[in-house]
């Protein structure tokens, strides 16, 4: 992993995939187009200066572990969109959706997440994360750019309604062993974490655009902390 030093702003490009923008040795963003370990490390590394600086280090695991699922979700949603297009099928119509996404799962593995990372670079398509932090609170953002379907819409708020619901993993677990979707219950499990962590899940917010996704989580370390909730901002 390349090693970033000196003062002041720059953004550095630490690999044909991995971008990112530093700011008084500080990662304040790290743009990519797929998770690959070395985007693990960058956003460990990223948590850990933060929390660190913050003397929250106990929040580390948990805080990497959202950040890299809500990663992951960004990178395969770019990439499940490239899977779209070649294939002719439209996000609006739900029969082709249905029958898209299903292809999308039989075949998805390791090898076609790294062929169509670089398809979605090529196309445009990116995943965002932007570190904003100071003594009153955390405020992280992954942002991919890319609308979603009405269906994934849906189903990304059933998800969340499932994880208000529960407050133990292993019940959620011994509960849905047999659900058929998969990794979207990261976002349940999301909710289940920051609620262990005495974080109230309400500050985790998925905000769905014309032509973007972002994937907000706030984590106040003060009384002073204002939401962007609270302050009306988007």
């Amino acid at each position: 992993m390349e090693k970033i030093s000196g003062m002041g702003k720059e953004t550095s490009e630490i690999s044909d995939h991995i971008k990112l923008h530093i700011e008084n040795g500080k990662i304040l963003s790290l743009k990519t187009h797929r998770v690959s370990k070395s985007v693990e490390e960058h956003i460990k590394e990223a948590v850990g200066l933060i929390l660190d600086r913050l003397t929250y280090p106990t929040l580390v695991p948990t805080l990497y572990t959202i950040i890299k699922e809500l990663a992951i979700n960004a990178c395969k949603a770019n990439q499940k969109r490239v899977f779209f297009e070649e294939r002719g099928y439209s996000m609006l119509n739900p029969s082709e959706y249905a029958k898209g996404v299903r292809e999308y799962r039989e075949m998805f593995s390791e090898e076609m997440s790294n062929e169509f990372g670089i398809k979605a670079k090529k196309k445009g398509y990116y995943c965002l994360i932007n570190f904003k932090y100071n003594d009153d609170g955390i405020i992280i953002e992954v942002i991919n750019n890319t609308p979603i379907a009405k269906e994934e819409e849906k189903s990304i708020r059933e998800r969340l309604e499932k994880g208000m619901m529960y407050d133990d993993i292993a019940q959620f677990y011994i509960d849905n062993a047999d659900t058929s979707e998969g990794a979207g219950l990261g976002l349940a499990l999301i909710l289940i974490m920051l609620k262990g962590e005495g974080i109230d899940p309400n500050f985790f917010r998925i905000i769905i655009g014309e032509d973007s996704t972002i994937a907000r989580l706030e984590i106040p370390l003060s009384e002073k902390f204002i939401s962007r909730r609270d302050s009306n901002e988007p």
